[in-house]
């Protein structure tokens, strides 16, 4: 069975709307835009947040605004929200519709096999992604321990080799060998993109993938695949699909990505000197986390000090309501203490811009367990078909002239505080 995009009445009625609002003009959402076919074509960045299995949802997101004529240039995120990024910046040209090719992806996707392991931690990991695992604890327990060896050897249930192997065909499907393959699709961006009011007179946008990643070793923020010469020699000739490997490695459920060779690299201190802020001796061996141990949702990697010709749309998995945690359990206090790594940088950044909380899309995935890589059908259509609720209710209430207007008032507030931040740095 496959995801029925085209055949589920709800998904059809949705697109019928989006596409009939898009065509009357009714959505603004930035000030780039193309006319091609006689059709308008609406350019903005997007940054998605990770988490797990949950990034089905993340693809209904898109399906959602890709029928309001909305199209991406700069697009990052972390975990499956990097994967999700990378596919979707290599998968087609700028101007094309990628929802659908996603979701066929999806699909056709055998999540079951990236659970790679040996037979106790497949068994292990399985336990972990099903919805009565609290009804299991004593088998969860059994196998943990019969676990542990692995765990403390590997660092990992899951060696991962399967899912980079699925990546990596995903990418040969399109023609993307090598990073060198991976920009010239990357880093296109139409020559007949126009600025809404200045016409062809404005300084032409750029299109970037950034996928972040934890570097454990030199305890650094790593953004993929800008920072890539810090780890291979020759950087244009790495699959990226190790970029979205380093990303995804969650912590103890997969096992972490190492590269070998890093202080053989040519004037590598003087590289890392330069894009990096490790000044200690270069390792050899350089050993990658989950991209979400530092920042699960970088909206701020796009981040401008000025109002922007397009905004950055922010794709968030779960609710938007912050709820105080309750402490009783060993394994309680891991989960939030795992949790608060993961969103504490990205929730400062949102408290100190707050007009991104115009730009963010909080899709509801409760009853999802982001671990379950044995998802029916059923319950990949449904997460698919929240990312496209969620995206449809999103472009029905944003303003772009609203939003502009937000930018300049915080100009000054923004400009006086960066100079305070000098000054005290100085």
């Amino acid at each position: 069975m496959q995801i029925d995009i085209l055949n589920d009445i709800e998904i059809a009625l949705m697109s019928d709307t989006l596409r009939k609002k898009a065509l009357e003009g009714k959505y603004i959402v930035s000030d780039l835009i193309m006319e091609e076919n006689g059709e308008t074509y609406q350019f903005v960045d997007l940054v998605m947040e990770g988490g797990g299995t949950l990034g089905i949802a993340l693809v209904g997101y898109i399906y959602a605004l890709e029928q309001a004529n909305i199209r991406f240039l700069s697009i990052g995120g972390s975990s499956v929200g990097a994967i999700v990024s990378l596919l979707l910046a290599c998968c087609a040209p700028r101007t094309e519709k990628k929802g659908a090719v996603l979701a066929e992806v999806i699909s056709k996707m055998d999540m079951a096999s990236f659970i790679d392991g040996d037979p106790y931690s497949s068994a292990l990991s399985r336990l972990m992604g099903s919805d009565n695992a609290e009804k299991k604890k004593g088998r969860v327990i059994l196998f943990a321990l019969l676990s542990v060896k692995t765990l403390f050897k590997k660092l990992g249930l899951n060696p991962g080799n399967n899912f980079l192997e699925w990546l990596t065909g995903c990418l040969n499907d399109y023609g993307i060998y090598t990073l060198e393959d991976a920009r010239k699709v990357i880093e296109y961006v139409p020559e007949n993109i126009v600025h809404r009011l200045q016409g062809s007179d404005f300084n032409r946008p750029t299109a970037q993938l950034k996928v972040v990643a934890a570097d454990l070793t030199t305890s650094s923020k790593i953004v993929f695949p800008e920072m890539a010469a810090l780890y291979w020699e020759n950087p244009d000739t790495v699959n990226p699909a190790l970029f979205a490997r380093a990303s995804m490695s969650i912590p103890g459920f997969f096992q972490p990505m190492e590269v070998n060779g890093v202080s053989s690299i040519s004037d590598v201190t003087q590289k890392w000197s330069a894009i990096c802020s490790f000044d200690g001796n270069i390792p050899d061996k350089i050993t990658f986390a989950d991209g979400g141990l530092l920042s699960n949702f970088p909206i701020s990697i796009f981040h401008q000090m000025r109002v922007p010709n397009a905004p950055t749309f922010g794709a968030k998995l779960g609710s938007q309501s912050r709820v105080v945690n309750e402490i009783n359990s060993i394994g309680e206090y891991m989960g939030k203490l795992f949790s608060s790594l993961q969103h504490n940088n990205d929730h400062e950044f949102i408290y100190k811009n707050p007009d991104y909380r115009e730009l963010i899309t909080y899709i509801p995935t409760g009853g999802h367990n982001l671990l379950n890589f044995y998802m029916s059908d059923d319950e990949k259509l449904a997460l698919f078909k929240k990312g496209m609720t969620a995206g449809y209710n999103f472009i029905e209430k944003f303003d772009w002239e609203d939003y502009k207007e937000i930018r300049r008032m915080l100009l000054p507030v923004r400009s006086r505080k960066r100079k305070s931040e000098i000054n005290t740095s100085v």
